[in-house]
């Protein structure tokens, strides 16, 4: 089955994405988390590793609604990084990015679009003072990444905005590795995100370089096809559910 695209458009694909440093394929399962590592990996109860992500926006979340999420993530071993990152909707022109930024393409069932990041380490106490409200969260961005948040969306943010943003989360994440040299697809990963209210996404990604996004799809898809998992009708995106789980929570807690 085709999930990704023909052959045709794949390749005109690979030709105009060039410029990208990598091409990410993606899917929702609505298998349970457990049966589907099981599945894929061929293990029995594989290790899956944890981390932990925050959202960095204000309260009635401008950024994301201007195209732009900031990400705190804390990493295995106490490490942390900082991403601002804009999605865009199909291809863009390499010229219309600023220097310094990863660009990937994304790939889901009927759905195209761009990570333009602007992504470094950061200090742990700083993350760990952010994330108690110690200090505030404008504190980690630096020049550029505030340039970014300011210009790379869709919709206009000010420095006004970036004054208030605030902590969303944590959304943690369980990653399991999924192996399938035998089909050409030498890594996936797993994951399983849960939100602060119990809302849960599983979702299997692959990456590859745009030359390879041919060959990967098409290994991509024998793996859905020969494992058995069960892939979701549509795809959304964990920014959208950010969404819902933000302004949903305000609506509870207003009505009681």
């Amino acid at each position: 089955m085709r999930r990704f695209g023909s052959p045709e458009a794949l390749a005109r694909l690979s030709a105009r994405c060039a410029h990208a440093d990598s091409i990410e394929l993606k899917t929702l399962l609505v298998s349970p988390a457990v049966p589907a590592a099981e599945a894929l990996t061929g293990r029995c109860a594989p290790t899956w590793s944890v981390r932990q992500m925050y959202l960095l926006d204000t309260p009635t979340l401008d950024l994301l609604q201007a195209g732009v999420e900031i990400r705190l993530r804390r990493r295995a071993r106490g490490r942390f990084d900082l991403s601002v990152s804009a999605c865009r909707n199909g291809p863009a022109r390499r010229r219309s990015f600023p220097r310094g930024v990863r660009v990937e393409f994304d790939i889901a069932p009927g759905a195209l679009w761009q990570d333009v990041e602007v992504r470094r380490e950061v200090d742990p106490a700083a993350a760990v003072d952010v994330i108690a409200g110690a200090v505030e969260s404008r504190e980690l961005l630096t020049a550029a990444q505030a340039s970014w948040a300011r210009c790379g969306g869709h919709g206009p943010v000010d420095d006004a905005q970036l004054r208030r943003l605030r902590v969303h989360g944590p959304l943690v994440v369980h990653r399991v590795k999924v192996g399938a040299d035998d089909l050409g697809l030498h890594r996936a990963d797993l994951e399983h995100f849960r939100y602060p209210s119990g809302r849960e996404l599983l979702e299997l990604s692959t990456r590859c370089w745009p030359r390879e996004v041919l060959a990967t799809a098409t290994a991509f898809e024998q793996l859905l096809d020969e494992r058995d998992v069960t892939v979701a009708p549509g795809h959304r995106t964990k920014a959208s559910v950010w969404r819902d789980e933000i302004f949903c929570g305000r609506t509870a807690v207003t009505r009681t």
